[in-house]
């Protein structure tokens, strides 16, 4: 009978243990976050990771609106947009609003991060669109959007009057005639007369905020109520140059914003033959 002595036996155990370790990395290896998901049934594959149901119910916007004028201060006005409404169906539904992190929307104030770009107000009321419209198929996604967007850009804004003004008594309205926040904010200014720090324009975007929670609530009920709805597209000249700049013909602008906001000449069109 063969004596196995401790040594021996450590060793055997190490070999084995070092064997074990290569092996466990070589397959630590192979489910890499970043390496490549080529099976249907890989965990990591997110078709399979299992799916909330973002169900969306009618709501009151009355009721909406009061909650986002509520919680503006809480995070500007992307925040109040998605908050309101996330926060409204949390109370009416439960899971798994209650658990959605509204506090992202934080980063939307002031046009992305103070930057002046798109307007919070469109940016939460888009990504709300987004959560209850995640078809593949874009077309109802992009046909609520292209109304909110329209509405925003045309509409004399903001028209909701708290019960109980917080930052100044009145927010005179103006068309912004740009989804754009420092457009918007600087054709309101020019309006009013006032500065763009002051309490008089965070009361307006803070009514502005509340206007649009109001309008998406409006548009997503519309909706439910009938599936087949039809929503307003674009203004009649915007479609003109869409039409003409677009992939059909001269293929060289993306875009539905309005046009003349930022083109402008004087007579004529410019000659796009040459």
């Amino acid at each position: 009978m063969n004596k196995v002595n401790r040594r021996s036996l450590l060793a055997s155990l190490g070999a084995f243990g070092g064997t074990a370790a290569l092996c466990g990395y070589a397959g630590m290896a192979a489910t890499e976050p970043n390496s490549p998901v080529d099976e249907p049934d890989d965990p990591r594959n997110l078709s399979k990771l299992p799916a909330r149901d973002w169900k969306y119910v009618k709501l009151d916007p009355a009721v909406v609106a009061e909650r986002a004028y509520r919680i503006y201060p809480e995070g500007g006005c992307m925040f109040a947009v998605a908050g309101s409404v996330i926060g409204t169906l949390a109370d009416q539904v439960g899971e798994p609003y209650r658990s959605f992190p509204v506090e992202m929307m934080r980063f939307g104030d002031g046009g992305v991060g103070g930057w002046g770009s798109l307007c919070g107000v469109i940016n939460g009321s888009s990504a709300l669109i987004g959560l209850f419209h995640s078809e593949k198929s874009k077309e109802t996604r992009e046909a609520l959007i292209t109304e909110l967007c329209a509405w925003y850009e045309q509409t004399p804004l903001p028209k909701y009057a708290p019960a109980d003004p917080q930052w100044a008594d009145e927010a005179d309205p103006s068309v912004a005639g740009s989804i754009l926040c420092h457009i918007s904010t600087a054709r309101w200014c020019e309006a009013s007369a006032y500065e763009a720090f002051s309490m008089e324009k965070k009361e307006r975007c803070r009514r502005l905020a509340t206007d649009g929670a109001m309008k998406v609530v409006e548009l997503l009920n519309r909706k439910v109520d009938d599936d087949a709805c039809e929503f307003a597209g674009l203004a009649p000249e915007v479609k003109s140059c869409v039409d003409c700049h677009g992939k059909r013909e001269l293929a060289d602008a993306m875009g539905k914003m309005s046009c003349g906001t930022c083109h402008q000449f004087e007579g004529k069109h410019p000659d796009t033959t040459r």
